[in-house]
């Protein structure tokens, strides 16, 4: 989310959920409804001192460059306050692969809408929520007007057959079919079911 523009022209922006700093330096983005284009930079690394190479980088060094020359040019595409989004199309690659933004929600949706379309014994109520890369929020209000007796949370994971990742850390593979996750950094599945 923008958070101010200075008088150079530079979007200065806060993270909303989940985004790992590294990652995030000369990525193209969005802004606002306007989809005004955007690369997020730092400080040149010929520019950088030794120590600050040494460091990770920090969003608050970070500054997304939209082209404009001061801050009252800037002004007239982006407003504080507008998202910014990566400019992840989606895209078709290798057998079978994509790439796309928000692609763990979006299969889970997916899969969702697929299981909405038959019928079942028992009730069973389906739940599209927000908010997870920062609580769960939408989770959390869901379970708590629901009170299912079991939850199943369908989402896309992360694959972990990379380059340089050794057999035993090597829990899931691309293309190795359905994943159930024991433990993670909020739940811990309980082993009877």
């Amino acid at each position: 989310i923008i958070t101010s523009i200075t008088d150079s022209g530079f979007l200065k922006f806060k993270t909303l959920g989940g985004i790992e700093t590294a990652v995030m330096c000369s990525n193209k983005v969005y802004i606002g409804e306007k989809k005004i284009p955007g690369i997020i930079g730092t400080k040149a690394v010929h520019l950088q001192s030794a120590d600050e190479m040494k460091k990770p980088l920090k969003v608050s060094d970070m500054y997304i460059d939209i082209g404009a020359s001061s801050k009252e040019e800037a002004e007239k595409k982006v407003t504080l306050g507008d998202y910014a989004v990566f400019d992840s199309e989606y895209v078709e690659f290798g057998d079978g692969f994509v790439k796309s933004r928000a692609l763990d929600d979006r299969v889970g949706c997916s899969i969702l809408m697929e299981l909405m379309k038959n019928e079942y014994d028992s009730d069973m109520y389906f739940v599209f929520t927000v908010q997870e890369e920062v609580g769960l929020r939408g989770a959390q209000v869901a379970a708590f007007n629901i009170k299912p007796d079991i939850a199943l949370v369908v989402e896309g994971t992360t694959c972990s057959d990379i380059y340089g990742s050794k057999p035993h850390t090597t829990v899931t593979k691309a293309g190795g079919g359905a994943v159930m996750t024991a433990m993670d950094r909020g739940a811990v599945s309980d082993k009877e079911y």
